[in-house]
């Protein structure tokens, strides 16, 4: 049985050293904050009042109620009787202040007679002894020790407390539970009650003793100052219908500990909104906002809450229908759309996300992405507030092949690229961005950065090797060579050289056997060559690497096939041909596969296919002159671009930019003008990339557009007496630097210029 606890507040007050004049009640605290008993058993209450200051105020008197007499009694001095098992609440009130204690009775109720109204009881029955027991845990074997717990009491004014003591053995374990009596040594800070509820009375420094048989004692210090309450709850708080929080008083100062809820008040602004309980729980009623203000310890706070609307349907991307294949290191996107009933937007409604094994893969909330960690299976769940709505996905994470862009690569020495790689399942499609690692197998051609930028450094060829998790890897071939490729002859065979711009007297062969190979064009990468070659006889296109390896035989009729380039994709050459009598544009597969003829009026070539792969331009003799025309990729949509009856427009070239240069030859007074001429597609506005003082013969463009390779005569004459034509480069636009001719012998023919892209 529990004793009852008659309040003594006249000598709470003396003890507190405050006058006992009239005072204004400011708060009122019931001790101890929660009360546990059995059915039939009584326990005191303590209240105390204090003034707005923190003074303790001695003169009033208490009306006890109870909220539930089914379970809890109360009589007039707070000495509460357990009835029937249940919780009950109950409230010492001054004038419009008030302090509560949450009871709780448990066991079957005594057979019998009615356990008698509070007044009757202890009228009748005298008060039982201190149950100086409680609260200690069980152990064995005699006690050296004994320890408070907490060790040390941190109180707010007008605060209380329940403590709890140990009783230790020599080895630290629990023995078994002593009697104790409690005391506080500096009562006018703090007072404590035969079963250790601990009452803040006034700001100080003061001792809590507990006592044993046998000497034992422990003492814990009692610290009461004023400091600011908060709510730990960040505001404002977001709340889902239908789902309740716990809001928490803590003290900041004090190790933000939590302040039992029963010793504050709660107040909702709006209870249609939320309810607060006395507890701190909060209760989502409708959508909308609303302010709990929790008042106590002569002090308030408020916190705004708002409640979103009900969450009747998700939205999810990508679906959750199909398992999601993704490779191990990729990423992939999430999302989830809460919508009303009216298929509105509830935005702020939060969503909850969840892995069923966090081993396969991780997922960042704040940004959707989910990425796989290790080969296997596993769900994704997101789930809205709302009974059932959840959306869940099954994620398998393969280990993917790996297929790097570009796959292959031609640059020259001290050019730089960046290369990136992606997982692809079985079936070709792209799975995401692949993280890898990057290596050279020869850094004295080429380097890699971490993050796939390749560095040219010498000339040949090697791979860069990209490897994911789990050994998957892909390679890319590299081929660093000169910037500018030419034709040049050597006893009548034309073979490919190749020089750096830093040093233009240094041409060098670029393969052993290029086939005898003339008129070179590099895919849009750099990695192959289209050229022209008599290897078998004829004038024929073929494919090769930039080093000569690897030659594939495009065209095959009789007749001279020549001026080839690629489509921006790689895939196509297109060309000019004789094979029908009349010169005309054709297109091939780069595997020598579906050959198609473009042209058929008149005589047309040299065709050019622009950066979007959208335009054709080519030259045609339909007009009696040397024209420019522009088509569509399959030979339709054929139109004139050039107009100018007294010239002559040939060899266009299309530019990185996407305008359009081209050879333009005019008559000026006695003698002949050629002049390299860049127009733009859609105006039509004309600018030149040349002057007019060299004869110029043919022509390339670098892809940064500031050098020119001009092929034009010299004063020498081949063997068979035909004009000597060498390579001279030039700034654009006559621009800062000397014209520089590439070495040749005095007969040597050097045509055909070309740039790396």
């Amino acid at each position: 049985m529990r004793p009852r606890l008659v309040p003594s507040l006249l000598v709470l007050a003396a003890l507190s050293g405050r006058p006992l004049g009239a005072q204004n009640v400011a708060e009122v605290t019931v001790a101890p904050p929660q009360v546990s008993l059995k059915v039939g058993e009584r326990t005191g209450l303590l209240a105390t009042a204090f003034d707005r200051l923190g003074n303790v105020i001695a003169s009033v008197r208490f009306i006890w109620s109870s909220n539930n007499p089914q379970v809890v009694r109360v009589d007039n001095n707070g000495t509460v009787t357990g009835v029937a098992p249940g919780v009950a609440v109950v409230e010492a009130r001054v004038g419009s202040r008030r302090g509560v204690t949450a009871v709780q009775v448990t066991g079957e109720p005594a057979a019998g007679p009615a356990v008698p109204s509070a007044p009757a009881a202890a009228a009748a029955t005298p008060p039982p002894a201190v149950e100086s027991l409680a609260g200690q845990p069980a152990g064995s074997g005699p006690a050296v020790a004994l320890r408070i717990e907490p060790p040390t009491v941190y109180l707010l004014p007008s605060e209380n407390t329940h403590v709890t003591v140990r009783a230790l053995r020599e080895d630290g374990g629990p023995a078994a539970p002593l009697a104790v009596t409690w005391a506080s040594l500096v009562p006018a800070i703090a007072n404590v009650s035969p079963t250790g509820v601990v009452v803040a009375l006034a700001p100080g420094q003061g001792t809590i003793q507990v006592t044993a048989a046998g000497g034992l004692t422990a003492t814990a210090p009692t610290v009461v100052q004023q400091a600011e309450i908060a709510v730990r709850e960040a505001g404002p708080l977001l709340l889902s219908p239908g789902q309740p929080d716990t809001l928490h008083v803590i003290v900041p100062s004090q190790q933000a500990r939590e302040v039992s809820p029963l010793a504050l008040t709660w107040i909702s602004s709006d209870t249609t909104v939320v309810r607060v309980g006395l507890t701190g729980v909060v209760t989502p009623i409708g959508p909308g906002t609303a302010t709990v203000t929790v008042s106590g310890l002569l002090q308030s706070r408020t916190l705004d809450i708002a409640v979103h609307r009900p969450v009747d349907i998700l939205v999810a991307r990508p679906r959750s229908q199909d398992p999601i294949a993704l490779p191990l290191t990729a990423t992939a996107r999430f999302q989830v759309d809460p919508l009303a009933s009216d298929n509105t937007p509830v935005p702020e409604a939060p969503i909850r996300w969840s892995l069923s094994d966090t081993t396969i893969a991780s997922f960042d909330t704040a940004s959707g992405t989910l990425t796989g960690r290790g080969i296997g299976e596993t769900q994704l769940t997101a789930r809205a507030p709302g009974r059932g709505l959840a959306v869940t996905w099954t994620i398998r994470v393969l280990a993917g092949a790996v297929r790097l862009e570009p796959a292959r690569l031609g640059l020259a020495p001290g050019h730089r690229t960046t290369l990136s790689a992606e997982f692809v399942g079985s079936d070709g499609a792209g799975l995401g961005p692949a993280r890898v690692t990057w290596a050279s197998e020869d850094t004295a051609i080429a380097k890699v950065a971490v993050d796939g930028a390749v560095t040219a450094v010498g000339w040949g060829r090697t791979r860069i090797v990209a490897t994911a998790p789990g050994g998957n890897s892909a390679a890319v071939d590299v081929f660093v060579l000169g910037e500018i490729v030419v034709a040049r002859s050597n006893g009548g065979r034309f073979d490919l050289y190749a020089v750096q711009r830093a040093d233009l007297t240094d041409p060098r062969r670029i393969s052993d056997d290029t086939l005898g190979a003339f008129d070179p064009a590099f895919s849009p990468t750099g990695d192959r060559l289209a050229v022209v070659s008599m290897r078998d006889g004829n004038p024929d296109i073929y494919a090769m690497n930039p080093d000569g390896t690897e030659s594939v035989r495009l065209t095959t009729a009789s007749g001279l096939d020549g001026a080839p380039a690629f489509t921006p994709d790689g895939r196509t050459v297109v060309f000019h041909s004789d094979r029908s009598g009349k010169r005309q544009v054709y297109a091939v597969d780069v595997d020598g596969q579906r050959l198609r003829q473009l042209t058929r009026d008149s005589t047309n070539g040299w065709p050019s296919v622009s950066p979007d792969g959208r335009t054709i331009a080519f030259v045609t003799t339909r007009d009696r002159n040397y024209d420019i025309w522009l088509m569509a990729p399959d030979g339709s949509e054929q139109r004139q671009f050039t107009r100018s009856p007294q010239w002559n427009e040939r060899y266009p070239q299309f530019l990185r930019d996407g305008s359009l240069a081209y050879l333009v030859e005019r008559r000026e007074a006695d003698r002949t003008v050629t002049q390299v001429m860049r127009a733009d597609i859609r105006t039509a506005t004309v600018t030149s990339l040349s002057g007019t003082d060299l004869p110029i013969n043919d022509f390339a463009v670098s892809p940064a557009g500031d050098l020119l390779a001009l092929v034009v005569p010299t004063n020498g004459r081949d063997r068979s007496g035909a004009p000597v034509y060498h390579v001279v480069i030039v700034p654009v636009g006559g621009g800062v630097g000397t014209p520089v001719e590439l070495p040749a012998g005095p007969t040597d023919q050097v045509t055909t210029p070309t740039f790396l892209p």
